[in-house]
């Protein structure tokens, strides 16, 4: 079975688009969107390993959020001290997208609210990859192109390109995002070198 997460928010354009950058980043999750806590409540036969919610709906059903604290994100517009001072996480939904793909990875590192199969599943896939693999993984996820990977590790442009293109078959992704996961999950690069 999947981890399921909720993201609880009326602003439905928002919602969608979390959800998309969720699904760039974490494979094998189902994410159900709600307007309203009485929507999701209704939806009750799923087991939900994280929230998301707005302040709103945070505000407004602080009480049964109180004891989910590990389990939510709040998403707030600007710095929320507030929030986090009561224990919560907070996802600045102002800041620029790779900055929020880059958040979402953070919390999902601080919390481990992902270790599911899936993610050991990538690990041995990462297994998989040779050392070369390994090292042009890191400066893809660092945001090098390929000519800066070749001028990297000494070798030629097309050598570069072909050691992409096997690490992107082996890990049967081609989404930056995707395989940044990969890299952290597999201990390849931490998180504050990306």
């Amino acid at each position: 079975m999947n981890p399921c997460f909720a993201i609880i928010d009326k602003n439905t354009l928002a919602s969608t688009s979390l959800r998309s950058m969720l699904w760039e980043v974490y494979d094998h999750v189902e994410i159900h969107i709600y307007k309203t806590m009485d929507e999701m409540i209704r939806d009750s036969n799923r087991h939900f390993v994280h929230f998301f919610v707005s302040t709103e709906i945070l505000f407004s059903n602080a009480d049964e959020f109180e004891t989910l604290k590990e389990q939510t994100t709040v998403l707030a517009e600007g710095n929320n001290e507030a929030i986090e001072k009561a224990g919560f996480k907070v996802l600045d939904c102002t800041i620029p997208e790779k900055r929020l793909r880059d958040r979402l990875m953070e919390i999902e590192l601080e919390r481990r609210w992902y270790v599911t199969e899936g993610a050991a599943r990538k690990r041995r896939i990462a297994d998989r990859l040779s050392e070369r693999e390994k090292e042009v993984l890191v400066l893809i996820v660092k945001g090098m192109t390929n000519k800066e990977i070749a001028h990297q590790l000494n070798i030629s442009v097309p050598t570069a390109i072909f050691h992409r293109n096997n690490v992107c078959d082996k890990l049967q992704t081609r989404s930056i995002g995707k395989l940044t996961v990969y890299a952290v999950l597999s201990g390849l690069i931490d998180i504050s070198e990306i």
